[in-house]
C-alpha cells in the first residue's frame, strides 16, 4: 500500500540545521579539551603569522586539532575556514600541503554540515584558483622525484582533489561551482596513472565518480571522443590492486556519463568489469598477507601499543587487500544503483495540521507497492548483463561472513582493524545489493523456489549471529535482504507458507523489538505482513492470522517511531483487507483497537509533522486509509 522510494547508494546528502548551538556546548568542549580556547587562539595567531615556519606549525597543529569533533564548533566560531583557506595558494609548498590536509580532515571529521559551512565560508575560491594554477594537462616535476619529501606537486594536487571530493559530496552548491568553473577539465587528464601515479589517479577517479552522478554538464564534457577513449582504456583492470581500484571507479564514471539512448560503452562490458572485481577472493589474499604472522617489528608486547598498531593504516600486502575491498564495495554500490528504477522523487504529499483525516490521497487497499525496483523498471540490457555475469552469485559470496580464523589473525596484524571494518562494509553492501537485485530479476532468472529458500535459511542464520547483533548496519542489511527474499517467495506462492508455525515467526517478532535501528523493525514487520498476506488469501482463515494481528497491534501501540507505527498500520490493511477473514478481525477486536488508537495517531502526526521527512507521504496515506479501513470493516 504505502510506498517509500528506495534510496540509491551514494554519499548521504546533508540536511543542514546550522551551527547555532556553539555557545551552548563551549563548556562541554572545555571538559573534553582543556584550554581549548587558548589552543585555538594560538593556532589562529600562528596561521596569520608572516613567518613561514610559524604558519607551517599552525597548519600542522590544526590538522591534529580537527580530528577531535568536539573542537570543530569552536573552530568554526573563530572563522577558521576563512583564515586557513587562503593558505591553499600560499607560496610555500609545505604550507599548501598541510593547509589542504587540515581542511580535508575538517571536512571528514565535521561531516556534511561542516562541509556546507566550508562552502559558505568560500573555501572553493582559493581551491579553484589552485587548480587553475596547475592548469589543464600539467605534468609532475621530474626533479621532485629525486628529493625525499612529501610536498610534491602530485601530493598537493591529490590532497586538493580529496578536499574537493568531500565538499562536492555534501553540497549541491559546490557541484554548481565545479560545473561553472569546469573543474572536470583539470581532473580528467590526471587519470593517466602512467604520468601522475596511481595515488593521484585514484583520488581523481573517486572525485569524478561522485561528481558525475546525475550531473548533466559534467557528463556532456566526458562524452567527447578523447575522454571516452581514455576512460575505456582504463576500465580493463590488470593484476595490481591499484589497477583494480582505478578500473572500478572508471567503470562507475562511464555509467554515470553514459547517454542512455546512445550508450558509447555496452552495458555488458561495464558489468563484466564489475563482475571481475567481485570475483577476486579476498580471503585467500588475507591468508597470503598474514601467513608469516603479524605485528612484525612491534617492539613491544604492551596492550596499548598492540591496539595502536591494529588501528594503524594497513601496510604491504594488507594495504592491497584494503584497496581491493574498496573496489568491491564500489562495485556493489554501482550494481545496486543499476537495479534502481530511476531518480524521480515520489510526489510530495503535504500533511494538514488540522484534525481531518479525509485527504486527497487515493490508495487502493490490498495493493502491494512495497517493491521499489522491478524487472519492468530496469532495461533489459542491464538485466541480461547481470544474468550473464552471474552477478547474484558473486554478490551472495561477498555477503558471507569471513572465517573466524581469519578474523583472529587480523586482530594481530598492523592495520588489521581497518581490514576487518572494510570486510564488514563489503558484507553489508552485498546484502543491501541483494535486495535490489532480487527486485530486478525475473522469477525464471532466479532459478525458482529452491535457491530462494536456501537464501532465506542462510539469512535467518546470519540475523541470529553475534556479528549481526553487534553491528546494527549489518543487521539492517540482513533484514532488508530477508524482506526481498520473502517478497519473491510470496510472488511465487511457495507452498511452505502453509506449513509455517508460530515458532517460525518468533525470531521476526524479536527483531521488531530492536531498539537501535528503526529499519530493522520495519523490515521485520513487513516480513511478517508478507506471510500474513499470503495466509489471508487461503480459503479457510489460517489460525496464525490471529497471532500476526496481535503482533501488529502490539507494534502499533509500542513503537516510539511514527514511521514504524505507520508501516505496521499499513501492514494491517494489507493482511486483513479480505472479507472472508472478518471472523478473525472480530476475534482480536481489531476495529475497536484501531478506533481507540486513531486520535493518538492524529495527535502524534500533528506534533511531529515537521520531523516526518521522507516518510511524510506514507504516514499521510496511512492516516487516510485508517479511517477508511475502520469505516469499511465496521459496516460489515
Amino acid at each position: 500500500m504505502g510506498k517509500s522510494k528506495k534510496k540509491k547508494f551514494r554519499a548521504a546528502k546533508a540536511e543542514p540545521t546550522g551551527l547555532t548551538s556553539v555557545k551552548e556546548i563551549e563548556t562541554e568542549i572545555e571538559n573534553f579539551v582543556p584550554n581549548a580556547h587558548g589552543t585555538v587562539s594560538d593556532v589562529i595567531e600562528q596561521l596569520q603569522s608572516v613567518n613561514v615556519e610559524t604558519r607551517e606549525c599552525g597548519c600542522s597543529t590544526l590538522a591534529n586539532l580537527v580530528s577531535q569533533p568536539e573542537v570543530i564548533p569552536l573552530l568554526l566560531q573563530h572563522n577558521i575556514v576563512k583564515i586557513v583557506a587562503p593558505l591553499i595558494v600560499d607560496p610555500s609548498p609545505h604550507i599548501r600541503h598541510v593547509s589542504l590536509g587540515a581542511l580535508r580532515n575538517l571536512s571528514v571529521s565535521g561531516g556534511h554540515e561542516v562541509c556546507e559551512e566550508m562552502v559558505q565560508k568560500d573555501v572553493l575560491t582559493p581551491l579553484v584558483l589552485l587548480f587553475q594554477k596547475y592548469g589543464v594537462g600539467w605534468l609532475p616535476d621530474k626533479k621532485e622525484k629525486t628529493v625525499k619529501h612529501d610536498d610534491t606537486s602530485e601530493n598537493i594536487f591529490a590532497e586538493a582533489v580529496h578536499l574537493l571530493w568531500n565538499i562536492c559530496e555534501s553540497s549541491d552548491l559546490a557541484v554548481s561551482v565545479f560545473n561553472k568553473e569546469t573543474l572536470v577539465q583539470y581532473l580528467l587528464p590526471c587519470l593517466q596513472h602512467q604520468l601522475y601515479g596511481f595515488s593521484t589517479a585514484i583520488a581523481v577517479a573517486q572525485c569524478l565518480h561522485a561528481v558525475t552522478e546525475n550531473n548533466k554538464m559534467a557528463a556532456e564534457y566526458c562524452q567527447t571522443g578523447g575522454t571516452l577513449a581514455l576512460l575505456s582504456q582504463l576500465m580493463t583492470p590488470v593484476e595490481s590492486a591499484d589497477s583494480i581500484q582505478l578500473s572500478t571507479l572508471v567503470t562507475g564514471i562511464l555509467i554515470n556519463v553514459s547517454n542512455p539512448l546512445q550508450p558509447q560503452t555496452p552495458m555488458a562490458t561495464l558489468v563484466h568489469t564489475l563482475a571481475t572485481v567481485l570475483a577476486v577472493d579476498v580471503t585467500n589474499l588475507i591468508g597470503e598477507a598474514t601467513q608469516n604472522g603479524c605485528m612484525n617489528g612491534a617492539g613491544s608486547s604492551d596492550e596499548a601499543s598492540i591496539a595502536h598498531q591494529r588501528g594503524a593504516e594497513p601496510r604491504g600486502k594488507l594495504k592491497e587487500v584494503d584497496q581491493i575491498l574498496s573496489a568491491q564495495q564500489t562495485s556493489l554500490e554501482i550494481i545496486a544503483n543499476l537495479c534502481c528504477a530511476g531518480d524521480d522523487d515520489w510526489e510530495d504529499v503535504s500533511i494538514d495540521s488540522g484534525s481531518s483525516d479525509e485527504m486527497a490521497v487515493d490508495i487502493s487497499m490490498g495493493e502491494d507497492a512495497s517493491e521499489e525496483c522491478s524487472p519492468l523498471c530496469v532495461p533489459t540490457e542491464i538485466q541480461g548483463a547481470l544474468l550473464n555475469n552471474d552477478i547474484l552469485t558473486k554478490v551472495l559470496n561477498k555477503a558471507q561472513p569471513v572465517e573466524e580464523s581469519k578474523q583472529l589473525v587480523l586482530n594481530n596484524c598492523v592495520g588489521g582493524k581497518k581490514i576487518a571494518n572494510s570486510l564488514l562494509r563489503v558484507q553489508t553492501h552485498a546484502l543491501l545489493c541483494v535486495n535490489n537485485i532480487l527486485n530486478t530479476m525475473s522469477d525464471d532468472a532466479l532459478g525458482g523456489l529452491l535457491p530462494l529458500h536456501k537464501m532465506w535459511d542462510g539469512l535467518v542464520q546470519l540475523s541470529n549471529s553475534a556479528q549481526a547483533k553487534s553491528h546494527l548496519d549489518l543487521l539492517e542489511a540482513v533484514t532488508s535482504a530477508m524482506r526481498a527474499v520473502m517478497q519473491k517467495l510470496a510472488q511465487l506462492h511457495s507452498p511452505k507458507f502453509s506449513e509455517i508455525t508460530i515458532a517460525d515467526l518468533q525470531f521476526l517478532f524479536a527483531l521488531s523489538h530492536q531498539d537501535g535501528n528503526a529499519n530493522v523493525r520495519v523490515n521485520a514487520v513487513r516480513c511478517v505482513a508478507t506471510i500474513g498476506g499470503l495466509l489471508a488469501k487461503l480459503t479457510s482463515p489460517h489460525p496464525l492470522l490471529k497471532d500476526i494481528g496481535h503482533f501488529l497491534l502490539e507494534v502499533i501501540g509500542r513503537d516510539l517511531e511514527l514511521w514504524v507505527v505507520a508501516e505496521a498500520l499499513d501492514s494491517v490493511f494489507d493482511v486483513f483487507a479480505e472479507d472472508h477473514i472478518d471472523p478473525i478481525v472480530r476475534e482480536i477486536a481489531l476495529v475497536e483497537k484501531l478506533r481507540n488508537f486513531r486520535p493518538m495517531l492524529t495527535s502524534r502526526i500533528n506534533s511531529e509533522r515537521g520531523r516526518l521527512g521522507e516518510h511524510q507521504a506514507l504516514i499521510s496515506m496511512v492516516r487516510t486509509n485508517l479511517k477508511r479501513f475502520i469505516d469499511y470493516k465496521a459496516s460489515r
